[in-house]
């Protein structure tokens, strides 16, 4: 019987060595499969990011070839597990068949990449990488999801296997380390996603401000509906809250134009004198409440008759000074000065300073400061507010005007932005005369006012909120109005209706049924007087070029964008009556 024992417990010890031994092998496979895997996920990811940078790279006309071969040799690696980088191959069908769609997508970006450097529109490039995104995305998530599996399935052998405390602590152990190093693929693999993810954080707590104070505003003015004062002042503050909103929407749109080539400028003149006035007036009472001196200087200006985007100048300016405020503190300084550096018959080089004794801005920032949706410090936006778009926005509308802007700065010692632009001259008999032309738009306004009583206007609008809003501005001019909630019934009652009914159509853009281009299209078609000379305004939240080429072309004379500005919408009415 000894014997036996003795047998048995070397029997339990060669299993026991031989198990341990076998779980040890177990472990060390699977973990070299998981770094394998984790290797994948990372390059996968690598392959997406790699590619954004490419692509903007050459849509701003930076060829980058050696980037073009590098991705190349990774997809490639993917698939085959051939390269340099020893990665694995995933034996997954779903990362297989989702890599090899890349690889065809890839093939035809690369074509798309080579006619945009033989002067192609890259619109095609840009769409055809945001499916590419899209599928390099898919890709990252099925070799996460097989890395996953991966793990579940090493933990279950190591669990049929465990044949006591030592072993089961043995596969904690490693499973622990296993889910570490997931962790850390998995971080490497969404790296590229988290400077989104930061800015929807950041530009929903900045949207929510001012939505908490329209609502609460709102309420508030529910309480005092007798008190007119009161009711008044809560009216101001929504006001106030709508306009902030709408800046920062603003910024977005623009950012969103400027990446796509969509931003036009204006080449029109104007007088710089004006400029530098609206922005004393801008900040003169916020500079005053924040306790910060301000100074505006172009008293040394000798050539201040321009032409060029008389809105977006203004935009970079306002920019810097409201950045500039915003991070100085009371009793200090702010001041922007324009400087004439150069003067010729038809143009002047200038340069303007922006100059703070604010908190500064550290050297290593200083690199990214003009990059979209960079700001130094976490805690920048909630303390100051902002989205990081202004910096950018300057930026690119300085180089589109064939400028360039700098920033020198130290911590604690305030900041300096320098602005060069060379712009054209012009006569200042030609801003005389643009002023009287805007002076005569402005008393026709005025004297066609009366024209507007018992006119009937036709509004195709969907949102009863809108449409209320529209017919409430039309109303005050004595405009009669009715209202159509889709295109089709606009295009039924404009049909019914006797020629000459209409004075005016004001149509939305989007609507259910049909929109308005396609309403537009078939009033313009109908065999009636009226049909092609009754004036069709389009109105929509889309502010883009291309928007309102699209409404010209359905057939519409004109365009409002969203929120709709009363001034802006008797401006339109009265010039298209005229």
């Amino acid at each position: 019987m000894g014997e036996i024992k003795k047998r048995l417990n070397l029997l339990v010890q060669i299993f026991l060595a031989v198990l341990f031994c076998l779980i040890n092998v177990v472990a060390v496979v699977s973990m070299l499969h998981m770094q394998g895997n984790a290797r994948v996920v990372n390059y996968t990811g690598i392959v997406r990011g790699a590619t954004q940078r490419l692509v903007k790279q050459e849509i701003n006309g930076r060829a980058n070839d050696d980037l073009i071969r590098y991705l190349d040799g990774i997809l490639t690696e993917l698939t085959t597990g051939e390269g340099e980088n020893v990665l694995n191959v995933i034996p997954d069908a779903a990362y297989q068949d989702l890599m090899e769609q890349m690889r065809k997508s890839w093939g035809e970006m690369k074509d798309a990449i080579m006619d945009v450097r033989q002067g192609a529109d890259p619109g095609r490039l840009f769409d055809m990488s945001e499916s590419y995104f899209e599928l390099a995305n898919q890709a990252v998530s099925a070799s996460e999801r097989y890395s996953e599996s991966r793990v579940t399935n090493t933990i279950g052998t190591l669990v049929c296997m465990d044949a006591g405390f030592i072993l089961l602590f043995v596969l904690l152990g490693v499973n622990r380390r296993r889910r570490t190093r997931v962790q850390l693929a998995l971080e490497s693999a969404q790296q590229a996603s988290r400077a989104k993810s930061s800015f929807l954080s950041q530009i929903s707590h900045e949207i929510r401000t001012p939505m908490n104070g329209i609502i609460g505003m709102t309420a508030i003015a529910r309480k005092y509906v007798d008190e007119p004062e009161k009711l008044t002042d809560c009216l101001d503050k929504i006001d106030l809250s709508s306009g902030y909103l709408l800046s920062l929407l603003n910024d977005v749109l623009d950012m969103s134009r400027i990446e796509s080539g969509k931003i036009r400028l204006e080449h029109k003149p104007f007088d710089l004198k004006e400029v530098f006035e609206r922005i004393s007036i801008m900040f003169r009472q916020k500079a005053e409440d924040s306790g910060v001196r301000l100074e505006i200087l172009y008293g040394g200006l000798t050539a201040t008759a321009v032409v060029g985007d008389n809105l977006r100048l203004s935009q970079i300016l306002v920019n810097l000074v409201s950045n500039a405020l915003k991070f100085t503190q009371a009793g200090g300084s702010v001041t922007l000065e324009a400087r004439q550096t150069a003067l010729s018959e038809s143009r002047v080089e200038l340069e303007f300073v922006v100059t703070d004794t604010g908190i500064g801005i550290s050297e290593t920032f200083q690199a990214h400061i003009f990059d979209p949706f960079e700001q130094e410090r976490e805690g920048t936006a909630r303390q100051y507010g902002g989205t990081g778009l202004g910096l950018a926005i300057s930026s690119n509308f300085v180089k589109m005007m064939g400028g360039d802007i700098s920033v020198s700065s130290r911590l604690g010692e305030g900041s300096r932005f320098i602005v060069h632009l060379s712009l054209e001259r012009t006569a200042p008999e030609a801003l005389l005369q643009a002023e009287k032309v805007a002076e005569g738009m402005m008393n026709a306004q005025e004297a066609s006012a009366d024209r507007f009583k018992d006119m009937l206007i036709l509004l195709a609008e969907d949102n009863e909120i809108n449409a209320e809003i529209v017919a409430a501005l039309l109303d005050d001019r004595g405009v009669r109005v009715e209202w159509a909630g889709d295109g089709k019934a606009a295009v039924e009652m404009f049909t019914a209706s006797p020629e000459d009914t209409y004075s005016l159509i004001l149509m939305d853009i989007q609507m259910p049924v049909m929109g308005g281009l396609e309403a537009s299209q078939a009033i313009r078609a109908l065999n009636r007087g009226d049909a092609r000379s009754v004036p069709i305004i389009g109105l929509s939240a889309n502010a883009f070029q291309e928007d309102i080429d699209k409404a010209l072309q359905s057939g519409m004379s004109g365009y409002l964008a969203k929120p709709i500005v009363p001034e802006l919408l008797y401006a339109t009415l009265s010039e298209a009556v005229a």
